[in-house]
């Protein structure tokens, strides 16, 4: 017996847990908000521990023991190089609205070009008129 696919549901798939339910240290908050900054959200990113620590004013251990923390509760995802990206569902969680809005494009048709997208561009009467007249300079 086969069951039927579950709907997909946004409010269900993109939400986490609240961040003080997480109890993330303060140091923990700061290297997750540097990586955003450095632009881990939307691609994977290679931490330099003691460049982060610097920028950060934190430990070269605080760091490890935070993006160590951060990679195993799951709001950072690390690659086979060793880069890390911030979990898109933390993201989405954080941003409702946002999730609403790319829920509806997972489920909207996709758009396809019909005849008159393909057709050449039609040139305007003045256009065309333009392009004929020769005016000296």
């Amino acid at each position: 017996m086969t069951t039927a696919p579950v709907p997909f549901d946004p409010e269900h798939e993109f939400v986490t847990p609240p961040l003080y339910a997480l109890n993330l240290s303060a140091a923990q908050r700061c290297v997750l908000d540097w990586i955003e900054r450095q632009g881990g959200l939307f691609a994977y990113i290679n931490v330099a521990v003691d460049d982060a620590a610097a920028d950060m004013e934190l430990s070269d251990s605080t760091v490890y023991d935070a993006l160590a923390r951060l990679s195993t509760i799951g709001l950072l995802v690390r690659d086979d190089a060793g880069g890390h990206r911030i979990n898109a569902r933390y993201f989405f969680s954080a941003n409702p609205d946002l999730r609403r809005l790319v829920a509806a494009a997972l489920v909207d048709p996709p758009i396809t070009p019909d005849a008159r997208a393909e057709a050449p561009r039609k040139v305007g009467n003045t256009d065309s008129r333009r392009r004929r007249s020769i005016r000296s300079v």
